[in-house]
């Protein structure tokens, strides 16, 4: 693939967490209203009974709230919800314990009623018959004047929202696939586009050298056939036949000038081949070295690496001073227990130079197991594979 679009890349990283954060509220708010009309709706299912006096009206809303948070998808999903419901006066009529608490500790003040309909403990108060009408109508009117006040907390380690978060990553996850797919395919068909351009323009250049060859061998086939009567037709012929082969010569030796030069750059390219061969048995003997100098370190392959990757000598030299101090036990080392930037980590930071950074943990074979060795340049890729490890 040519490049890679890094705005695709940002737009991956934190479109999933910026859409929870935004979904998370709709969310709670979608399940708060529909729990509202739910409850305003079945508040009250059993009025005959209620209005008999046999059932409590604090019984009654409790069932039927219980009822209607075990139906509720956002209960089942994990959702935290809490329902507190008064009447016009204030009375808390669910949850019913406190209205027993604020009973039991209010002993001096008279005990409020549920209103002009219901007594203290939430039975229908009895009325004479010619006054049922005007009865049904504060009961009524009772009933409409509740108030219901519902909340809901999706927490994020619930089902619904840990659900959500993870179908917003597996959904990015997707559209970077779908992404490099389509870029490695766009990426393959311009090399291909390329190759078959390049094919067709050498099949022509080939076909208009063939035609000319075959042109003047037809002319010389007519010159030997009329030989007496264009002799000096054959003279220009055997001119331009000699013209032509001085052009084949310059030809030839340009075409040996084209050799010489693609061998040089296969000598070039084998050259930087061995170069690239260079840091890897670099690699491989200081990775030798430091395990048999310094046994009380487990050198990782990134670290050796970033070893080899330092340009400038002095640097290596201060680094490996600092490991032979580190290797030692050396008292005086100042390291830096807590690295910003990165969230439970067990790795240490230890300073060298003017800007150098050894990164090291506990190790269970030896004392230590180095991880990363970097200058503040490549600080940014270091604390980013700190923080993969730490995940």
């Amino acid at each position: 693939m040519k490049s890679f679009s890094f705005k695709i890349l940002y737009i991956s990283i934190f479109a999933p967490s910026i859409l929870y954060v935004l979904t998370l509220p709709y969310l709670q708010l979608w399940f708060k209203h529909d729990l509202t009309h739910t409850l305003q709706q079945q508040i009250i299912r059993n009025d005959f009974e209620l209005l008999q006096g046999k059932v409590s009206l604090y019984d009654e809303v409790d069932k039927n709230v219980v009822s209607v948070l075990g139906k509720s998808r956002a209960v089942r999903l994990g959702s935290e919800v809490r329902v507190r419901i008064t009447d016009a006066q204030d009375n808390v009529i669910y949850p019913y314990y406190e209205h027993l608490l604020s009973s039991s500790l209010k002993n001096d003040v008279p005990e409020k009623k549920a209103g002009p309909v219901f007594d203290g403990d939430g039975f229908a108060m009895n009325r004479s018959i010619e006054k049922v009408e005007d009865y049904l109508q504060e009961y009524s009117k009772y009933i409409q004047g509740m108030n219901i006040v519902t909340t809901v907390n999706i927490p994020v380690t619930s089902w619904l929202g840990s659900g959500i978060l993870l179908a917003y990553i597996l959904t990015t996850v997707a559209f970077l696939y779908f992404y490099y797919q389509r870029s490695s395919l766009l990426e393959e068909k311009r090399i291909h586009d390329i190759e078959e351009k390049f094919e067709t323009e050498k099949r022509t250049v080939i076909d208009q050298v063939e035609h000319e060859l075959q042109e003047a061998r037809s002319r010389l086939t007519d010159i030997k056939t009329q030989e007496e009567a264009w002799i000096q037709e054959v003279e220009r012929l055997e001119k331009e036949k000699a013209s032509l082969e001085e052009t084949l010569l310059e030809t030839i030796e340009q075409s040996e000038e084209q050799k010489e030069k693609i061998d040089t750059l296969e000598e070039k390219a084998v050259r930087q081949e061995t170069l690239k061969a260079r840091p890897v048995k670099e690699e491989q003997a200081l990775s030798e070295r430091f395990a048999k100098l310094y046994r009380n370190l487990e050198m990782d392959r990134k670290a050796v690496e970033d070893i080899v990757r330092l340009v400038d000598d002095k640097m290596k030299l201060q680094a490996e001073e600092m490991l032979k101090r580190l290797n030692d036990g050396d008292p005086g080392l100042k390291i830096r227990r807590k690295i910003s930037g990165v969230e439970k980590c067990d790795a240490f930071e230890l300073g060298f130079g003017s800007s150098g950074r050894i990164y090291y943990m506990k190790s269970e074979t030896r004392r230590f197991r180095v991880l990363r060795i970097g200058t503040k340049s490549s600080q940014s890729r270091d604390l980013a594979y700190l923080q993969g490890r730490a995940k």
